[in-house]
């Protein structure tokens, strides 16, 4: 479903059960920033009406989750701390040549944030049966819970980018990009981080 061609292990998962307070915190942020990559997006097509509507509900829906994970951090009684850095976002950035093209920056940035979504919806399914494993199973049920609407939101934006920039166009550089991200997610997988 999501084509990603590689597969998080679950020990990554076991780091992110070891330090949850830590995990809990860089989940938050990372609902953040989608819901400003969200907005941010609006700028890059503002003529689009379909499009803007389409994120503007995206970042709402981005809020919402990162309502949902700092009550789960509240109810437990731990804090959210800082945020720490995200080398998954920044070495895939890597992948795109530097451009002053602002058609190919918006068709990057639609391909990333595609990207980021599928891996977060793999990673969360690997996380809530780790979850289910040590019987942590209202926090398995949440993480089951965001399956669908993660998974949806990938879809949307390599949707988008193929209708702004040619579905045989944009999916030859998908098919590079998703060899390029599974070396990445390789040699990642040991932080208490989403994508760490």
């Amino acid at each position: 479903m999501l084509g990603l061609k590689s597969n998080t292990p679950e020990q990554w998962a076991e780091h992110a059960i070891n330090d949850i307070e830590m995990f809990l915190t860089d989940h938050a942020y990372n609902e953040m920033k989608a819901a400003q990559s969200a907005m941010s997006l609006i700028h890059s097509n503002p003529q689009d009406p379909e499009f803007v509507q389409t994120m503007n509900a995206l970042a709402i829906e981005e809020l919402q989750h990162f309502d949902m994970v700092f009550e789960i951090i509240q109810s437990a009684n731990y804090h959210l701390g800082k945020e720490e850095m995200n080398a998954y976002t920044l070495q895939l950035r890597k992948f795109f040549p530097k451009t002053k093209d602002q058609k190919q920056k918006f068709l990057q940035k639609l391909m990333l944030s595609s990207l980021i979504e599928a891996r977060s919806c793999e990673r969360f399914s690997v996380l809530a049966a780790v979850l289910e494993k040590h019987k942590m199973n209202k926090l398995a049920d949440f993480y089951n819970g965001l399956f669908e609407s993660e998974a949806r939101h990938y879809s949307v934006f390599l949707n988008y980018a193929r209708k702004f920039g040619g579905k045989s166009y944009i999916d030859e550089i998908w098919e590079r990009l998703l060899t390029y991200e599974a070396e990445l997610n390789n040699s990642l997988g040991t932080k208490a981080q989403v994508h760490g």
